[in-house]
C-alpha cells in the first residue's frame, strides 16, 4: 500500500480558520489552562460517532485492555470480551495467567483471523511440548497447560469462540501494547511472548528476536482493519490506543529508557496515519492520559508500570461522556462533564497529591452531580477539614447523611466535628438521631464522653 507524504495537507486560509476555533489549540500553562495538564491531565478525544447506550464493547490488545473492560464493567456497559466459558483448562490458568493479553499488533490480528477464519488456526503446530506432559501456548502469555494435547485444543478453540464476539460487538477497544516481537520461522509466525527457554533450546535457529518498524505497525493496522471488515455485518465502530504501560525489560542493546520511547512513539505515530480515512475508528489519548499525569498519582503499586485504577476510572469517564449519548460532531473543546465514578476517582487522586484546594474547587464545578453522591461529599467534607474550613465540612457532611441516611459514616463524622467546632448542644441532638437510626452502633456512642 502506497502510503501518503503527509499525514495532512491543508491550504493556508483553511488552516488558520481551523486553528481559530480550536480551543484546545495551545500547549498549557501555569497561566492558562494549566488545570488541564497538571496534577491530572485531561486530553480530550473528537468523537467521530457516538456510543449508543446499549451497545455492547470488546476490548482486545495488551494488559490495559483488561483496565478498560473492568471499569467499563463497573460503568454498566456489557463487555463482551469478559464473557467465556474456557473449560477445566482455562479454569486452571486463572486471571494471573494473562492469556488474554495481546501484546503486539500481530498477535491480536493471528487471534482474530483465527477465530473468524477457523481453518487457518494452526492447531497443535503452535503448541510446543515442554517435556513430561507440559505444554505452552506462546499466542497465550507464559501460561504452562498441563494437560493433554486433545483437551489443550479443545480449550484453544473455546478461547477462539471467545475472542469472535469482536465480529459480534457494537465497539472495538484496541489497545496496542509493545513492538519488541518473538518470531517463530518454521511456522512463519509471530508470537506474542517469548518461548519458554527450553523451546529455544530445543531449535535455538527457529525463533528470532524482532523490532517492528513504522511500517510494519502500519501495516499490520491495515490488515487488522480488513479482517473486520470482512466479517462484520455492523458498521465498524473502533477506538483505538497506545497503553501506557512500559516495557518491563528489553531485549535491545540500549537504555529501557530508549526502548520504551521507541516502542510508545512508533505505535502512536503509526496510529495517526492508520486513521486516515479510516471511518468509524478514532484514537482515544488513555496513553496521554497517564503519561502526561503526576507519577505519584499515576501509577498504582508505586512501580511506575500498572496504572492506578483511578487513573482508569477517569480516562473511561471521559470516554462515556464524549462518545456515549453524546453528539459525535460537537467542536473540540474542553469538556467539563464527568460521570459519578470520573468525578470521585478523580477527587481521590487530587487528595493522593494532598491537593485540597483542588479537590473543592471540582467539587464545586460538578455541584449538581456532587449533591447526588455521598462519596463525593465525603471527600468535599475531608478536603475542607483537612484547610481548616469546619462549617464547610460539617455542610458537606450534612448533605452527605441527607443523600445516604442508612450509612452512619457521615452523621459520626458530623457529631465527631461538633467538638473542634464547640457545638455541644447539636452533638446531643445528633446522637440521640444516631441512637434512633443505629441503635447496633452503640460503640460509637460510647466514645463521645466529651459532651
Amino acid at each position: 500500500m502506497a502510503r501518503a507524504s503527509n499525514i495532512e495537507r491543508l491550504g493556508a486560509a483553511e488552516a488558520m480558520l481551523r486553528a481559530r476555533g480550536n480551543e484546545l489549540r495551545r500547549y498549557p500553562s501555569p497561566e492558562r489552562d494549566g488545570d488541564r495538564l497538571y496534577p491530572l491531565a485531561s486530553p480530550t478525544a473528537n468523537p467521530s460517532f457516538t456510543i449508543e447506550e446499549d451497545d455492547t464493547i470488546y476490548a482486545i490488545g495488551s494488559c490495559f485492555a483488561r483496565n478498560v473492560e473492568r471499569a467499563l464493567e463497573e460503568a454498566g456497559k456489557r463487555v463482551l470480551s469478559r464473557e467465556f466459558e474456557l473449560g477445566e483448562v482455562g479454569e486452571s490458568l486463572g486471571d494471573a495467567a494473562n492469556f488474554f493479553n495481546k501484546y503486539s499488533i500481530h498477535s491480536v490480528t493471528n487471534e482474530i483471523r483465527w477465530a473468524l477464519e477457523r481453518d487457518s488456526f494452526p492447531g497443535e503446530d503452535i503448541i510446543y511440548p515442554m517435556g513430561k506432559g507440559r505444554y505452552c501456548d506462546p499466542q497465550l502469555g507464559m501460561a504452562r497447560l498441563d494437560f493433554p494435547m486433545e483437551q489443550i485444543l479443545e480449550f484453544r478453540h473455546r478461547y477462539l469462540d471467545a475472542v469472535a464476539g469482536v465480529a459480534e460487538a457494537d465497539v472495538i477497544i484496541l489497545t496496542l501494547g509493545y513492538v519488541e516481537t518473538w518470531y517463530d520461522k518454521k511456522l512463519d509466525l509471530y508470537l506474542n511472548v517469548i518461548p519458554p527457554a527450553p523451546v529455544i533450546r530445543a531449535e535455538p535457529d527457529r525463533f528470532e528476536f524482532r523490532v517492528l518498524s513504522y511500517g510494519d505497525v502500519l501495516d499490520g493496522l491495515n490488515d487488522l482493519y480488513a479482517l473486520l471488515n470482512r466479517h462484520r455485518t455492523k458498521p465498524l465502530k473502533m477506538l483505538v490506543t497506545v497503553s501506557p504501560v512500559p516495557l518491563l525489560s528489553t531485549f535491545r542493546d540500549m537504555d529501557i529508557l530508549v526502548a520504551n520511547a521507541y516502542s510508545k512513539s512508533v505505535q502512536r505515530a503509526a496510529l495517526d496515519e492508520f486513521l486516515l480515512e479510516k471511518e468509524g475508528v478514532d484514537y482515544f489519548p488513555s496513553y496521554e492520559f497517564v503519561t502526561l499525569s503526576n507519577p505519584t498519582i499515576a501509577w498504582s503499586r508505586n512501580d511506575f508500570r500498572h496504572v492506578s485504577s483511578d487513573v482508569v476510572k477517569r480516562i473511561m469517564s471521559n470516554v462515556i461522556t464524549r462518545y456515549i449519548g453524546g453528539d459525535a460532531a460537537s467542536p473540540l473543546t474542553a469538556e467539563t462533564e464527568i460521570t459519578k465514578d470520573g468525578l470521585v476517582s478523580s477527587l481521590k487522586l487530587l487528595h493522593k497529591l494532598e491537593k485540597f484546594d483542588d479537590v473543592l474547587v471540582m467539587v464545586d464545578q460538578h455541584r449538581d452531580l456532587a449533591d447526588q453522591c455521598d462519596e463525593v461529599l465525603m471527600l468535599e467534607a475531608t478536603a475542607a477539614r483537612r484547610l481548616d474550613n469546619l462549617d464547610h465540612s460539617f455542610a458537606a457532611l450534612r448533605k452527605a447523611s441527607e443523600v445516604a441516611p442508612r450509612k452512619p459514616q457521615a452523621l459520626e463524622r458530623m457529631i465527631m466535628l461538633c467538638r473542634p467546632m464547640r457545638r455541644k448542644d447539636d452533638a446531643r441532638a445528633l446522637l440521640g438521631q444516631h441512637e434512633r437510626i443505629f441503635p447496633g452502633r452503640a460503640d460509637f456512642r460510647d466514645k463521645v464522653t466529651w459532651i
